[in-house]
């Protein structure tokens, strides 16, 4: 059985690209990403973080990864999953002229602990992050809609939406997907000023759909293409 503590960072992979997503659409970023997610989204497109089995990663302690992300020279570093939050990402922030980005699904709360056995049997043991050290993060925080077969937690996101840190991003397949967001910043009280909308799926085809964008438009969101995928389309490490 594999025990996750604060002093374990599981990463699955590490490169330089530009984010795809959301309010920094287009920076020249690091992407670390960690292994394991407390999700099974079905459309998911990194399954090979899921689970300790999933896929390969390495083990770094706190001060491996430290100097392994400051090798790189770059402002942005987007700590994405599988599931960061998982992780003490508030120990990685040692460099003041870091931008730190984390990709959450939002139903794990940073600045509480966490003690919690995944489908695997992995157990993850994590103390409360720091609070003035995330709140200099900017936290993409992106639920899943009923498309994807999982819960929406709105407890959790009640917690992110009164933080100036965090922003929502939603994927949906189609306009009904809209009505399910609409009623979701209602329960949470979610402001449509701080939601991007982007479009499901894995190929350039998939990201030009004006008609759907134009309905994003007209119900006072914002549209965030996956710019990655219209460059590279399916590319790992893109």
């Amino acid at each position: 059985m594999e025990q996750v503590n604060d002093s374990d960072f599981y990463v699955s992979e590490i490169f330089q690209s530009i984010q795809g997503e959301g309010n920094y659409s287009g920076v020249n970023a690091l992407f670390v990403r960690f292994q394991l997610c407390n999700l099974r989204c079905t459309w998911c497109d990194t399954k090979y973080t899921w689970t300790a089995n999933s896929g390969e990663f390495r083990q770094y302690t706190k001060q491996e990864l430290i100097e392994k992300i400051e090798s790189y020279n770059v402002n942005h570093v987007i700590f994405t999953g599988g599931e960061p939050s998982f992780y003490r990402l508030d120990q990685l922030a040692s460099n003041t002229n870091i931008k730190y980005h984390v990709e959450t699904n939002g139903s794990i709360i940073p600045t509480f602990p966490i003690n919690k056995r995944l489908n695997d049997g992995t157990v993850v043991n994590r103390d409360a992050m720091d609070i003035n050290i995330i709140k200099h993060f900017n936290w993409v925080v992106s639920p899943k809609l009923k498309h994807s077969k999982q819960n929406i937690d709105i407890e959790s996101l009640k917690y992110w939406n009164d933080k100036p840190f965090a922003i929502f991003k939603f994927v949906i397949k189609e306009s009904t997907d809209i009505d399910e967001l609409e009623f979701i910043c209602v329960q949470a009280r979610i402001a449509k000023k701080n939601v991007y909308l982007g479009l499901e799926g894995n190929t350039p085809d998939s990201q030009l759909r004006p008609q759907l964008v134009e309905e994003i438009i007209a119900r006072g969101f914002h549209f965030s293409p996956r710019l990655h995928v219209l460059l590279w389309g399916n590319e790992r490490l893109r």
